[in-house]
């Protein structure tokens, strides 16, 4: 992300924009200028950058202004703001802390601060903006970026597919809190068989989807290392009378009774071994037929590898 980030410059001193924007061009960044406040908050809705770097003091709206404009639109909450000014005063710098400002820069700043500081609120960024909220897992621009390099490194990888079955049924019944305390489980019982293969990376592809890349030859025990901790602490979930009984009873989508099986997981296991792999979008839907054919096992937790030439 660095590389291509788009950095929103707004100062209404000629020199200082020319030495800063020559400073971030040269390290790969795109920057737009603004040389007052309002042309900064203009410029923010039209070019969308992922990074602003405001000076405190500026015709028209000051640094604070623009910051108290641009924060007021959902869309800017996250977006990382840099103040870059001459005064030190911890006043100021309390009201910037009110105003959810990320950094300061304080004039003159040298080249590398400079550089260092606009690259690291721009990951941890992209990590918060990334990570699924309730597990902390990276997300799906993060998954796909993972399974594009292991296509592009030519080594032995596989990719596990996992989902929950019945998950829905059982968010019906005992709700959204029981819920959540699953998902938080299943990621930790994922992480933990993952961990298995050092290289590996787990990531949320959201609701009860997981997916793990690592290498081949860990995969088989990874999946069933995941599916039997999942069969072993699936009954903890349920209330005394439906881990008695085995089964769940619950309404189904058409309004009716039904039993349901205990919470299981179905994993579909895709790699490069007998075939090769050339795209997410490959990977992404044969994981998706082999999921489905797991979760079609009649009972408990299961895993298909691909097997196909």
């Amino acid at each position: 992300m660095e590389q291509t980030a788009k950095i929103l410059l707004a100062d209404d001193s000629h020199a200082i924009r020319f030495l800063v924007s020559e400073i971030l061009t040269n390290a790969g960044f795109r920057v737009i200028e603004a040389e007052n406040g309002q042309e900064a908050v203009e410029k923010t809705y039209k070019e969308n950058p992922d990074l602003l770097i405001l000076d405190y003091e500026m015709p028209k709206k000051t640094g604070f202004e623009v910051v108290r404009e641009v924060r007021s639109h959902t869309g800017y909450l996250h977006t990382p703001i840099i103040i870059f000014t001459a005064v030190t005063d911890k006043e100021t710098k309390l009201e910037g802390l009110g105003l959810d400002i990320d950094d300061y820069l304080t004039k003159p700043a040298d080249e590398d601060e400079i550089v260092a500081r606009v690259k690291l609120l721009l990951k941890r960024n992209k990590q918060k903006m990334d990570s699924n909220p309730l597990t902390r897992l990276p997300g799906n621009p993060s998954i796909q970026a993972r399974v594009e390099e292991e296509i592009a490194s030519g080594r032995k990888f596989a990719v596990l597919y996992c989902d929950l079955n019945n998950f829905k049924s059982f968010n019906d019944k005992y709700g959204f809190e029981a819920g959540d305390k699953v998902l938080k489980t299943q990621a930790d019982i994922i992480v933990k068989a993952a961990a298995l293969d050092p290289t590996s990376f787990v990531g949320h592809i959201g609701g009860d989807d997981f997916i793990v890349v690592c290498a081949f030859d860990k995969a088989e025990e990874i999946a069933k290392q995941i599916a039997q901790e999942t069969d072993r602490i699936s009954p903890s979930f349920y209330n005394e009378q439906d881990r008695a009984r085995g089964y769940m009873l619950s309404i189904n989508r058409k309004g009716e009774p039904e039993q349901f099986s205990l919470l299981a997981i179905g994993i579909g296991v895709v790699h490069n071994t007998k075939k090769p792999l050339t795209s997410f979008a490959q990977v992404s839907s044969i994981g998706a037929e082999l999921k489905c054919l797991a979760k079609q096992h009649p009972q408990g937790s299961y895993y298909v590898m691909d097997r196909r030439s």
